[in-house]
Formats: structure tokens, C-alpha cells, sequence
């Protein structure tokens, strides 16, 4: 279920994803990215935009998206227009 954001100020997060125990580097992604999501939980931040926002390293970045990922809390597609790799598009899931 995508998240919900409200007047484009701030979003909402299911209170369940404290059950899911996950380290602050995976909440701060996982914040960010719902931050950016459309309301069926769409959206193409590139990695360094992600770092930045959430002022940690592209590596970090990476290892969080795989956190999340495992957990079933995002989709990831690679994205690409004729040919060259663009940002990834992510979907919130929870």
C-alpha cells in the first residue's frame, strides 16, 4: 500500500514499518523515497540525489535499496532512454 502525501508539505508512513526493525540508513531511503512517490508509489530519484537528501554516500545508498528490497518494502526496475541507463525507477510497496 503507497504511502500517503498530504498537501505536498509531508507524507505519511504506515506505523508497521517500526515493526520491521530496519537501521536508520534503510528508514532514511525509505523515507526518501516516499517522499518522492506518486500516489501508486512511482518515483525515479537517482542515487545521488537519494545520498544527498539523506546525507550519506551512494554506497550507503545502494546497501540500504538492497535492505529494502529484501524485506519486500520496494520494487526496483532499471530504467534506460535509447540505450543509456537513467535513474532506477522505485515503487514503495509499504
Amino acid at each position: 500500500m503507497p504511502t500517503e502525501k498530504l498537501n505536498g508539505n509531508f507524507f505519511i508512513v504506515p506505523n508497521s514499518i517500526f515493526q520491521k526493525k530496519l537501521k536508520p540508513r534503510d528508514f532514511a531511503v525509505y523515507c526518501c523515497l516516499t517522499m518522492h512517490s506518486d500516489k501508486n508509489g512511482y518515483c525515479y530519484p537517482s542515487r545521488r540525489l537519494i545520498a544527498e537528501e539523506c546525507s550519506i554516500d551512494r554506497k550507503t545508498v545502494d546497501t540500504a535499496i538492497g535492505n529494502l528490497l529484501e524485506l519486500g518494502l520496494i520494487e526496483k526496475a532499471n530504467r534506460s532512454i535509447e540505450g543509456k541507463k537513467t535513474s532506477n525507477r522505485y515503487r514503495v510497496l509499504q
